[in-house]
């Protein structure tokens, strides 16, 4: 074992320790307003997984790159280490994730630049796209056979400087549930192309089509939908719609939050896909006036920025929402496009119901 990886081993051992492999797949979130700051601690991020976690060791993880390349080859984890490194900031979302849901955190991340492992493998010229493929394996839908977890991503999205091999999380080791030892990260997208426990890359040119991408059947989930009068029209999903969510005050199932009168300070998080948040707004009465909200830092690519709203509130009933817009002129809706029939990409405002007396 290199130096490089004993001084990885503490961190990702104390990781370890702290999470067992769950025996099936994990769907956990946690209130938003237990996040102190701007970045999500990492036994806060939430958690979505296709299939159970898979056992993986620092010993036995490999990672391959192959396919239309040029020098495929194969790295440990004493090669990802001492591989030059990025650190960046950046916010990952369920394309489930409610609107003014809880599937969604932001961290601080280091790893490999994906562009400089492909580079590596020096891609040939019909190079289009890249298998990226986990560890986890399963039956994605009724009748698929048990493939792993992938995803196909455009070739000039991973070599693009934000995505990341990454295998840090706000300062320490990946945990186990979030993709120990190391997995894709690609800001900007949903989390669903942010592959966990990554072990394959495979360069894919524009007539492979036979890869476990379609035989498992996950090339039919996370489309867009429209129905039109000429029938169903798909699209890939693929970046972040804007958003904003109200972390503080919150309220329970269908239960309006309780506040006594007073003035209270609203806040919640806001983020964008390529663009850079531009404002946030707020409204008490539904929608029908909306106040400007102080943003809390510089909005920057790729991450969430916190905001907040001082509220005089007198005794009465009231329908909380916020409203986020983007330098690229994108803004919150105030409710679902209704042609749209699919469950992805809910960023519209979300209703929260206050009763103060």
């Amino acid at each position: 074992m290199t130096r490089r990886e004993l001084l990885f081993l503490p961190a990702a051992l104390s990781g370890v320790g702290r999470a067992v492999a769950a025996s099936e797949p994990q769907s956990v979130s946690f209130p938003l307003e237990a996040i102190p700051g701007a970045v999500t601690p990492a036994e806060l991020f939430f958690v979505r997984n296709h299939f159970a976690e898979p056992e993986i060791s620092l010993s036995s993880w490999r990672l391959r790159v192959e396919g239309r390349v040029e020098r495929p080859f194969e790295w440990t984890i004493s090669d990802l280490l001492e591989a030059p490194k990025k650190r960046l900031e950046a916010v990952l979302e369920c394309a489930g994730n409610p609107a003014g849901g809880q599937a969604v955190s932001n961290g601080v991340w280091e790893g490999v630049p994906l562009g400089y492992v492909l580079d590596q493998a020096k891609p040939r010229q019909e190079a289009v796209s890249v298998l990226l493929q986990g560890a986890d394996q399963g039956e994605l839908l009724a009748g698929a056979p048990s493939l792993p977890y992938c995803q196909v991503i455009p070739l000039s999205k991973c070599a693009a400087g934000e995505s990341l091999l990454a295998y840090r999380l706000n300062g320490g080791s990946l945990p186990r549930r979030n993709g120990f030892p190391a997995r894709a990260l690609i800001p900007e997208w949903y989390g669903m192309d942010s592959v966990k426990w990554l072990t394959r890359i495979v360069v894919l040119g524009p007539s492979d089509q036979d890869t476990p991408f379609h035989s498992s059947g996950i090339a039919r989930l996370y489309n867009k939908v429209w129905k039109t009068p000429a029938g169903e029209r798909l699209e890939r999903l693929s970046e972040i719609a804007v958003k904003s969510v109200i972390a503080w005050p919150n309220a329970l199932a269908d239960e309006p939050a309780l506040l006594p009168e007073g003035i209270h300070y609203v806040w919640g998080f806001a983020w964008t896909g390529s663009s850079v948040i531009r404002g946030v707004e707020l409204s008490t009465d539904g929608g029908k006036t909306w106040t400007a909200a102080q943003l809390e830092s510089a909005p920057q690519r790729s991450s969430w920025v916190r905001w907040s709203c001082l509220w005089r509130a007198s005794a009465g009933e009231y329908i909380l929402m916020s409203r986020a817009s983007d330098l690229a002129g994108n803004r919150q809706p105030l409710a679902r496009d209704p042609t749209r029939v699919d469950a992805y990409e809910l960023n519209w405002c979300a209703p929260l119901r206050c009763v103060v007396s």
